[in-house]
């Protein structure tokens, strides 16, 4: 009986495991064309079912449909893991334009259901007849024939907005090449403007995208959010970029012409744009903090009965969406006989298409040194609540805090409270009973000027001071001139920022290696050169360098390095030794910078 109950729970368990490993899923394009045909795949792993159950594919015609099936083995590290797979595959052709949710397809196993999840298409319209490649080369940056057209769009989400209202940023890449390679690229300097940028995937993918009557390719570059920092117009600069465009040339082959691919580079900048600013309303409540957006307060304490001296901890949450780590915290006001303290503050918050959400906690603590009965006022906070466009209030509870006499020795003190009477105080260290034992009463000596242990205590004080007035003031000429400051500094910090790349390396994270090492040079050379960063690009670099006094073999070997880093976020993954070689060529040459003298 024993031999057999094992058994069953051992099949039992087979079976388990075997239903964790089958699953049911869709694949296929996000986008297509009016017209176009396409495949969607429905894959069931490692089980054979029956019963499938398609949804309805609204906007397109199903064409056929056709069945495959497969095996795939792997070993690794001796585990053998076998996979097994029934397709469906549907061939679609898009009718009808427009944007589509199809439900979830179901299929039977051993009287089991599984079901996929949905699946989202867009059928965008075919191109227009004539319709401009990008539109108008002053708006888009277009250069090249249709086949190779390429240009980039900084695109608002809004450009009307009130002061630190959330902008959605989002510069695009467009091309009808069959294949693009970024060479370098600089963002616009997004002036005026707090940036908080949006994490994207770290392989750059494209997808179809109508513009303007015509389909292309497109890819995001960069997202991110922007806060407005002042009223009016603001305009945001163009930003400039290189590209490897992969074209064909029609040439004479054995067998006659024939299409040989081939590498041009362009140049392209993204358009330039504007934002109206405009300020918040009037009658801002006297708890305003600066919030824009949509938040929710609430608050807890430690303890709401301690004794004197005890620490209490009072913590207010904020949460939403909005320019929550730009806020001023809530104004905590506190009985006059509890000390308070600097609070901490802790901000978490997530960037997303959607804006930037997350909570901030601020954490004040504070101690009473009286017995007694006290409160704590309810705190108040008021934001600009932008779906409403009003002023929004919001309060917590009032806290009631018993604070009971602290032990003796504690420096704890009472506090009587009387009707219509001022609070008696009453300290238990302030009055003291009189002596009456015998005292030891000790004559104080006397000092004579003539004695040099007397002139000491005057010329000591003053020398010294004397010197601290002179080095200060070397100090202070010295920390007034910012540029030169900067300029001693300049190896000193790139070496930190370098010290955190090698870590990178270490690790093998490129992406951050990279930007670590771009960010290190650039920080550098502006230091070194007295210039701020939005006035050093790779156009003038050069030339500052020169002025400076640098050689030109170190003048190319700074922008060597420049342009690999940039380049490495658009190129294939670089190799370990690739990224070995650049690291100690970026400190070899910040070395040979270092021997340069300033004309």
């Amino acid at each position: 009986m024993k031999r057999y109950l094992i058994l069953f729970c051992v099949l039992v368990g087979v079976a388990a495991l075997w239903a964790d490993n089958v699953r049911f899923a869709v694949d296929g394009p996000r986008q297509v064309i009016q017209g176009q045909q396409f495949q969607l795949e429905y894959t069931l792993y490692n089980a054979s079912g029956k019963n499938l159950k398609l949804p309805d594919f609204t906007g397109c015609k199903v064409l056929y449909q056709g069945t495959s099936s497969g095996t795939s083995v792997s070993v690794v590290n001796g585990k053998v893991d076998r996979q097994t797979t029934e397709t469906h595959v549907i061939t679609l052709r898009a009718d009808k334009e427009g944007s589509y949710t199809f439900a979830p397809a179901t299929i039977s196993v051993d009287g089991r259901t599984f079901s996929t999840n949905t699946w989202k298409l867009t059928v965008l319209p075919p191109d227009k007849a004539g319709a401009s490649s990008g539109g108008s080369s002053s708006q888009s940056g277009r250069q090249g024939s249709d086949d190779t057209a390429l240009f980039i769009r900084t695109v608002l989400s809004k450009t009307k907005v009130y002061e630190q209202e959330a902008i959605l940023a989002t510069i695009k890449l467009y091309t009808r090449a069959s294949g693009v390679q970024a060479e370098s690229y600089s963002f616009p300097s997004f002036e005026g403007f707090v940036v908080q940028d949006i994490d994207l995937p770290q392989n750059t993918s494209f997808e179809l995208e109508n513009y303007n009557g015509v389909n292309y390719k497109m890819a995001v570059l960069k997202q991110c959010l922007l806060f407005p920092q002042r009223t009016g117009k603001i305009t945001i600069n163009p930003g400039k970029y290189e590209f490897q465009v992969e074209t064909y040339q029609l040439v004479n082959g054995p067998f006659g012409p024939m299409r040989v691919p081939q590498g041009v580079s362009r140049a392209v900048s993204s358009n330039a744009t504007s934002v109206e600013v405009m300020p918040l309303p009037g009658g801002k409540p006297a708890s305003f903090m600066g919030g824009v957006g949509n938040f929710s307060l609430s608050s807890s304490i430690s303890s709401t009965h301690v004794k004197a001296n005890e620490a209490i901890t009072l913590k207010l949450v904020i949460k939403g969406s909005g320019n929550l780590k730009y806020l001023k915290n809530p104004d905590l006001k506190l009985p006059n006989d509890f000390d308070t303290y600097d609070p901490k503050v802790d901000v978490s918050v997530k960037a997303s298409a959607g804006g930037v959400s997350g909570t901030r906690t601020v954490e004040y603590t504070t101690i009473p040194r009286f017995a007694g009965t006290f409160k704590i006022p309810a705190v108040e906070f008021s934001y600009f609540d932008i779906k409403s466009k009003q002023y929004k209030t919001l309060r917590t509870e009032e806290y009631e805090i018993t604070v009971d006499k602290g032990a003796p020795g504690s420096g704890g003190k009472t506090v009587s409270n009387f009707s219509n009477k001022e609070d008696l105080r009453l300290l238990n260290q302030d009055i003291h009973y009189i002596k009456l034992n015998k005292m030891n009463l000790v004559q104080s000596p006397t000092m004579y000027i003539d004695g040099w242990a007397y002139w000491l205590w005057y010329i000591i004080p003053a020398v010294a001071f004397i010197a601290f007035v002179i080095i200060n003031r070397k100090q202070a000429k010295a920390n007034a001139n910012v540029a030169l400051m900067k300029n001693r500094k300049a190896n000193k910090v790139a070496s930190k920022r370098l010290k955190e790349a090698g870590k990178y390396l270490k690790n093998h994270d490129k992406e951050h290696f990279y930007d670590e090492v771009l960010k290190a040079v650039w920080g550098y050379l502006s230091d070194k050169l007295g210039l701020p960063n939005s006035e050093l690009t790779k156009d003038n670099v050069a030339a500052e360098l020169e002025k400076y006094g640098a050689g030109a073999e170190l003048i190319a070997e700074f922008n060597e390095i420049l342009s690999r880093c940039e380049f490495a976020q658009y190129a294939p993954s670089q190799s370990d030794e690739a990224m070995d070689e650049l690291y100690t060529q970026t400190v070899e040459a910040i070395g040979k910078m270092e021997n340069t003298v300033k004309k």
